[in-house]
């Protein structure tokens, strides 16, 4: 069973990460999609399964998708809102996203599968930019096929350089929600 999850997800990861599609809004609008997953497969005390999905336009309207499974063959729970950033918050975040070490990232190496592992995790962010999209992220796990050093080395480069930006994203959750509202739940992943 393990060998075949540990087939079966990092498959489902990586459609998702390579995934495109068109968003309910105008993707051009679009200044940062970020998607924070940790899966485990041996018993925890909370959820086993979380997906955090964030779109922020560059008018400040955000989505927030929060995705939860307490037990792997579980019913999931899903919860999106849909919001506006303060300015603060806005100006913030650009702070963030056009520092010189977060522009200078390369696109990371994605895993290369099969992994057998009971613990994944990963952290993506898809940035606007003038001349396209930046593609910047880590992933992590604790099972086979251990990742090149070079591959290791990358992914850690780029875990310290987004921690501002993982740190924001984890602290929109408990922002001032006045104003937002919760929304259908739609056939996607994170408005695609």
């Amino acid at each position: 069973m393990k060998r075949i999850i540990g087939l079966f997800l990092p498959c489902v990861m990586l459609t998702q990460i390579a995934e495109g599609g068109a968003s309910n809004h105008d993707p051009r609008s679009v200044l940062l999609r970020v998607s924070d997953v940790r899966t485990s497969l041996k018993p925890t005390a909370g959820p086993n399964n979380v997906n955090n999905c964030l779109i922020v336009y560059t008018d400040g309207r955000l989505h927030l998708e929060l995705r939860r499974q307490e037990f792997f063959f579980g019913k999931a729970s899903y919860l999106s809102y849909e919001g506006v950033l303060s300015d603060r918050d806005l100006t913030f975040l650009r702070s963030i996203l056009e520092s010189s070490d977060v522009k200078n990232l390369p696109t990371p190496p994605s895993p290369k599968p099969p992994l057998a592992s009971d613990h994944f995790s990963w952290f993506t962010a898809e940035i606007s930019r003038g001349s396209g999209v930046q593609e910047a992220g880590y992933f992590a796990w604790d099972g086979e096929p251990k990742p090149s050093e070079g591959d290791e080395k990358v992914w850690e480069k780029e875990r310290r350089v987004l921690e501002p930006l993982a740190e924001w994203v984890g602290s929109t959750k408990s922002l001032d929600h006045a104003g937002w509202k919760k929304v259908r739940n739609a056939d996607s992943v994170c408005g695609r």
